[in-house]
């Protein structure tokens, strides 16, 4: 049996709930193979396009043969993905005898399908993967899935994947399913050839994604864009790879710093995130999202994210707005960072109420924690928040070390944020770019590679308010002070008379961003030099973009100076110039208001 029938027979005999679509339901005939290019419908929605090729090992006589993969054929089909914005999964397979892939010595080759997420617009007709080749051989060992990204070899290709399927008689779906649901292929995203692809407005690429600065900033971050540019596969990237090997499950497939909330469209109070006191059992209904706070009680030095998925199909202020009120009592105590509380330690209390409950005896947050996730399994806990028993003189707090990062996509089938959430909120736009090469190789589908996994100290918070960030930075206090009060003076000179005009909040955030900065730029001048302003100005920049541009939308009235020629957006561009990412966003913006005559920070 030859690789593609292999790869093909895998597919429909364990995926039977994906569906076949014919090519003509996109109304045009195609010039390739059908029977080595397959579109399937899967979820009960997005379609998908699945290559299948065979791969050929040539050098078997030398001590590293080489691993070769024919392209050409494989062209036309790319260019259909490409055209219709449809994920493209070029699969191969070893389906030889033995002695063709013995320098593959540590796995059996046969259990892998190889996934070559290669930019076709960039290749020539045959490619040699004899680098791939020997990482598999050095790193899979056991693994069931291995990433291998362009840093780990020097093939011009942009990635590849070893994942697990099992044998012919014991298939095992699971990997591959996770893969696909994860792994947003779309390798024309970076092709040379733009003519088919033109959503991408943003230059932005993955490292220059803000995110460490923005968590520390606020706990609190979205992230927007257009749908499948990799926005909730990030926050499980984050979870994997800052999480310890004592929280993930036995095939390492799963972080126990992540928790994945979809949220319905039906939402219209806190009841599914906070929980609710029924009056049926008599007894606080405990939900997922509260669980999950109190294990990341238990666990203060790992960082925990949750993603609540598409957050804005349903009316955020509404069902969020406990949250959101928390999330500004937050204060410094000592070390740590505190807030008011989301459940109240009345229905903590009730917990350890001995008579009629599963719940009875319970007197430390460990027995909450262990009867609220049904374990009872020894974890190496923090003895301190073990012991303690905050939750029934305080009640649930925002533990420092979560972080809630929502994934939004601004279209017509959902809600528009108020501002309210906005100015509570960090916000990056998403719409476009290599986002698997983000962390140097997916830690997320590496399973945590070797080496030390990112600990709190990347995350964790060190300020709450401006004053702070002053005693921290003591030896430029005033010039702090003044640069960030007559940036945001500018801004709302041109933004007066609007409801746009930002106040304490977007001030205070500001200097907290700026002092995050020079803490991991490592600054300690007084600020009287080139580098502080530089450092003063990508701060500036990045909270116009997080936190001031979102709430910009209007009319060509709202947006009219009277009496000048150019309207507020021009003049707030030229505060920042062509080069700088909110210069380029406010060109974006100007462009729609003068085709339009109504313009908005989404797109």
């Amino acid at each position: 049996m030859d690789s593609k029938t292999r790869i093909k027979n895998f597919i429909q005999s364990n995926f039977s709930d994906w569906q076949r679509v014919s090519y003509s339901s996109f109304g045009e005939n195609v010039e390739f193979d059908q029977n080595l290019s397959e579109l399937y419908k899967i979820n009960g929605e997005e379609i998908i396009l699945i290559s299948y090729t065979n791969i050929s090992i040539t050098g078997t006589d030398r001590s590293k043969p080489q691993l070769r993969v024919f392209l050409d054929e494989y062209k036309r089909p790319f260019y259909f993905a490409k055209k219709h914005q449809l994920r493209y999964y070029l699969f191969s397979i070893f389906t030889k005898e033995d002695e063709m892939a013995r320098g593959l010595d540590n796995f059996n080759p046969k259990d892998y399908i190889i996934s070559i997420e290669t930019n076709l617009d960039k290749e020539n007709a045959r490619r040699d993967l004899r680098s791939i080749y020997d990482y598999a051989n050095e790193k899979l060992n056991s693994r069931k899935f291995l990433k291998c990204s362009r840093s780990n070899y020097k093939a011009d290709i942009n990635q590849a994947s070893f994942i697990y399927i099992g044998s012919e008689e014991k298939p095992d779906k699971t990997t591959f399913e996770y893969f696909i649901n994860i792994f947003d292929s779309r390798p024309y995203l970076s092709s040379i050839d733009e003519k088919c692809y033109d959503l991408v407005t943003s230059e932005m690429t993955s490292w220059d994604l803000p995110l460490f600065p923005a968590l520390r900033t606020k706990p609190f971050l979205l992230l927007a864009g257009i749908s499948g540019t990799g926005k909730s596969r990030i926050v499980r990237e984050l979870a994997f790879k800052s999480c310890p090997k004592k929280l993930q499950d036995a095939d390492c497939t799963t972080p126990g710093n992540y928790c994945m909330i979809e949220v319905k469209p039906n939402w219209h109070d806190s009841t599914e995130l906070l929980g609710y006191y029924s009056n049926i059992s008599k007894k606080y209904v405990f939900t997922k999202f509260v669980k999950f706070l109190v294990k990341a009680m238990m666990f203060p030095d790992v960082p925990f994210f949750v993603c609540l998925d598409e957050m804005n199909l349903a009316p955020v202020e509404q069902y969020f707005a406990e949250f959101l009120s928390v999330l500004e009592t937050r204060k410094k105590v000592e070390e740590h960072i505190v807030s008011g509380a989301l459940v109240d330690k009345q229905f903590f209390n009730d917990l350890a109420k001995v008579g009629g409950t599963e719940y009875h005896n319970i007197k430390t947050n460990k027995e909450v924690y262990q009867k609220l996730w049904e374990t009872t399994e020894s974890e190496e806990i923090d003895s301190e928040a073990a012991a303690s028993d905050s939750l029934f003189t305080v009640g649930l707090t925002l533990p420092d070390n979560v972080f809630v990062i929502g994934t939004v996509n601004m279209d017509d089938t959902t809600h528009q944020f108020s501002r309210k959430v906005i100015d509570r909120a960090m916000t990056i736009e998403m719409n476009g770019g290599d986002l698997m090469e983000m962390f140097g190789g997916s830690a997320a589908l590496n399973y945590m590679p070797e080496g030390e996994e990112w600990s709190i100290d990347k995350f964790r918070p060190r300020y709450v308010n401006a004053d702070e960030v002053l005693v921290a930075h003591s030896d430029c206090v005033e010039q702090i002070k003044e640069q960030c009060v007559k940036k945001l003076q500018d801004i709302n000179i041109v933004l007066k008379g609007t409801p746009f005009e930002v106040s304490y909040r977007v001030l205070n955030e500001l200097v907290i961003y700026l002092g995050n900065l020079l803490d991991e730029k490592g600054y300690s001048g007084d600020g009287n030099n080139e580098e502080f302003k530089n450092i003063v100005q990508e701060a500036f920049d990045a909270v116009t973009l997080m936190k001031i541009l979102p709430r910009v939308e209007g009319d060509d009235e709202m947006f009219d100076l009277k009496n000048e020629s150019q309207n507020r957006l021009q003049k707030l561009y030229e505060k920042f110039g062509a080069e700088s990412g909110s210069g380029k966003k406010l060109q974006e913006m100007n462009d729609r208001l003068e085709k339009m005559q109504f313009t908005r920070f989404w797109p």
